[in-house]
């Protein structure tokens, strides 16, 4: 039997609850729609050992409490004010009836230390950890002014806002690059779970869920979930994670969660929406809609980062970017190439340009075949056949650039898909660059030859 054969018995300590029992339905005026998604807490995992020694206790004269600002299924996080230091910061407070329980009260450790233990720039920083002497735990961490990705990706309203997501995300693959090379999985990423600043700060939080896979398991006194252990957020899920494969569970697990973070900023909608015991089948499945097909969304999204998901979300671990810096530097091609565009599909015979049309737009092909066609000036209605284009064969823009009507007709000799580049966009390069100005006299020349070759037939 494979190991995607295998069956285990799912179970879950601690139900998962949707805290809001209304979806909410979040707009994304990028796109003109609004979609049904529903943000939901993750799974409490069974019980690890009791911890043995508690951390100093915290020396409250100098901290002021001013109040809780949010809470979460371990407990609050309440603003503080350091006299010493003159600055706010937060504090994480586990819940007192939780605290009574072993196995949380030992989590809610391991997520502070693995927390402080992974010192980088996008992930919160933590300054101190104790138990008072009535056994409740709690951290202090730097107070991070901003907003979640939730709510950025909700505001999205032009490319400019995607394309800032799009580098937040960067910013937090960075993040688990550096926790994978300490051996931590995150294993709950999602955009409530990152907040970005007023000024591009970008930190990874709540790491309640982290996993140990390396072999240095001191950063935690808490040992592994057994298999048939679901844990974490069902709405991006991993197949592996979703039926409880926690001997499985590695980096690319996390790969999958970038993948559907990045599914979430392109349709509004996470990849396996709704309740939660409504999504946890699709998510052991491992096959969510493309971006494209999902409803309720105006604007498709870009091929080109539509493709990024899907293979960052494969259903088999092998099949997806194997690691996070390797799904970041997509991203980074992506801006790099620009590939805003829209894919069409044109059936077999389909006259995609035609001769003596005005030209509107450029066609990159990125499957099927085409013909170029020219009318015989000799004997009207007869056409010359001049080549055939393939995939990666670029056609259309020479009149745009010669501000010129098509010079020729282009069929489709079978299903062709063709990347098409609107006439505005080759225009501003034309006008906001010397390489622009270069190609235009390339296409006037052609023209030119094109013409000369025409008369001297």
């Amino acid at each position: 039997m494979s190991s995607d054969e295998k069956t285990f018995e799912l179970h879950f300590d601690g139900p998962l609850i949707d805290v809001d029992s209304q979806a909410r339905v979040e707009t994304i005026p990028w796109f003109q729609g609004a979609i049904e998604a529903t943000e939901l807490p993750r799974a409490t995992p069974p019980p690890p050992p009791t911890p043995k020694q508690a951390p100093p206790v915290r020396p409250d004269s100098r901290l002021r409490d001013e109040g809780e600002i949010a809470r979460g299924g371990m407990g609050s996080i309440r603003r503080l004010y350091d006299a010493e230091l003159r600055r706010h910061i937060a504090m994480k407070v586990m819940d007192p009836e939780l605290g009574r329980d072993p196995a949380a009260g030992q989590r809610f450790l391991d997520e502070a230390r693995i927390t402080g233990w992974l010192d980088h720039a996008n992930i919160v920083p933590v300054h101190d950890l104790v138990i008072d002497d009535k056994g409740v735990a709690s951290y202090t961490m730097k107070l991070v002014a901003g907003k979640t990705l939730t709510e950025v990706i909700a505001t999205q309203k032009t490319q400019r806002d995607l394309e800032n997501v799009l580098l937040g995300l960067i910013k937090v693959c960075d993040a688990l690059s550096f926790a994978h090379s300490r051996g931590i999985v995150h294993r709950d990423l999602k955009p409530d779970n990152v907040m970005v600043g007023d000024y591009g700060q970008v930190y990874v939080m709540d790491w309640g869920c982290a996993q140990v896979v390396g072999s240095d398991r001191s950063i935690a006194g808490g040992k592994p979930e057994p298999d048939g252990t679901v844990i974490g957020t069902v709405q991006y899920m991993a197949p592996e994670q979703a039926r409880g494969m926690i001997s499985q569970i590695d980096p690319r697990t996390d790969v999958f969660a970038l993948g559907a973070i990045l599914y979430k900023a392109l349709t509004g909608s996470p990849p396996y929406p709704g309740p939660t015991m409504q999504a946890l089948p699709l998510a052991q499945r491992g096959q969510p809609r493309p971006p494209e097909e999902m409803t309720g969304v105006a604007v498709k999204p870009p091929p080109a980062l539509s493709q990024i998901a899907m293979k960052a979300m494969a259903r088999e671990p092998a099949q997806r970017y194997q690691t996070a810096e390797q799904f970041a530097e997509a991203l980074r091609a992506f801006m790099r190439g620009g590939n805003w565009f829209p894919l069409h599909k044109f059936a077999p015979g389909a006259v995609i340009v035609r001769e003596g049309d005005p030209a509107d737009a450029a066609y990159i092909i990125t499957a099927g075949h085409c013909e170029v066609r020219k009318l015989d000036p000799q004997q009207p209605g007869r056409t010359i056949t001049l080549r055939t284009l393939k995939a990666g064969d670029v056609f259309g823009e020479t009149a745009i650039f010669a501000d010129a009507p098509r010079s020729a007709s282009v069929v489709a000799l079978d299903e062709v898909s063709a990347v098409v580049v609107e006439r505005g966009a080759l225009d501003s390069l034309v006008r906001s660059s010397w390489l622009g100005l270069f190609v235009k006299a390339l296409a006037d020349r052609f023209l030119d030859l094109d013409a000369q070759l025409a008369k001297s037939r």
